[in-house]
């Protein structure tokens, strides 16, 4: 009965000591595949996580400009949407963030009864965003009859490695009302309000 139990003890021990573990050429070669893939999808992860952080800005800015429509109807006086870098001030980048507030007297600063209304900072944003209209006024002003003061235009969101393929752009009309740029002729690449592929200047 022993013998057989001794028998049994080996061949089970045997068993054991044989899928105790991996080798270090299986680790070695595990980490190598492993590394392969991670830098393989890195750069598709940053172009999405880019992407997201832009599609997220944009939506805020039609948002803010929504909010200075209503508000512009609302007090019956002018209301200032601008670039804020410190979330007080028209100043800074679109980049870094934008307020809206009423501007009675529509000088673009936030003096006697005027109302700041939102204030949103983008300090993690990866990608640039520009405004680009008429005389290029880097402020929108909304009137209390519902349209703007003399502009219309855009918003371009551009990755950082300035890719086309990546670019989102926020078209604005006359009266602040906003429409996204979308891909019509499916080459990958959005087109702009008269119909031209959006394009990045680094």
């Amino acid at each position: 009965m022993s013998r057989f139990a001794g028998v049994n003890d080996g061949f089970f021990s045997g068993l054991l000591i044989h899928h105790q573990g991996f080798t270090l050429t299986e680790i070695m070669t595990t980490l190598a595949i492993v590394g392969i893939l991670s830098g393989l999808a890195a750069p598709g992860l940053q172009a999405l996580t880019e992407q997201k952080q832009g599609e997220t800005t944009l939506r805020t800015l039609a948002e803010h400009l929504a909010l200075a429509r209503a508000s512009a109807a609302s007090y019956g006086q002018t209301v200032t949407f601008c670039r804020s870098s410190d979330g007080r001030t028209c100043s800074g980048t679109w980049s870094e963030g934008s307020i809206v507030f009423t501007d009675r007297n529509a000088d673009r600063l936030i003096n006697q009864d005027d109302l700041l209304l939102r204030s949103q900072l983008t300090p993690g944003l990866q990608g640039t965003i520009a405004w680009r209209a008429f005389q290029n006024r880097q402020y929108l002003q909304m009137e209390a009859t519902g349209f703007m003061r003399y502009q219309s235009g855009n918003f371009l969101y551009c990755p950082q490695d300035g890719d086309p393929r990546a670019a989102l752009q926020l078209i604005v009309n006359s009266t602040g009302r906003t429409r996204y740029a979308v891909d019509s002729n499916g080459d990958g690449i959005r087109e702009d309000s008269g119909g031209s592929p959006l394009t990045c200047q680094l």
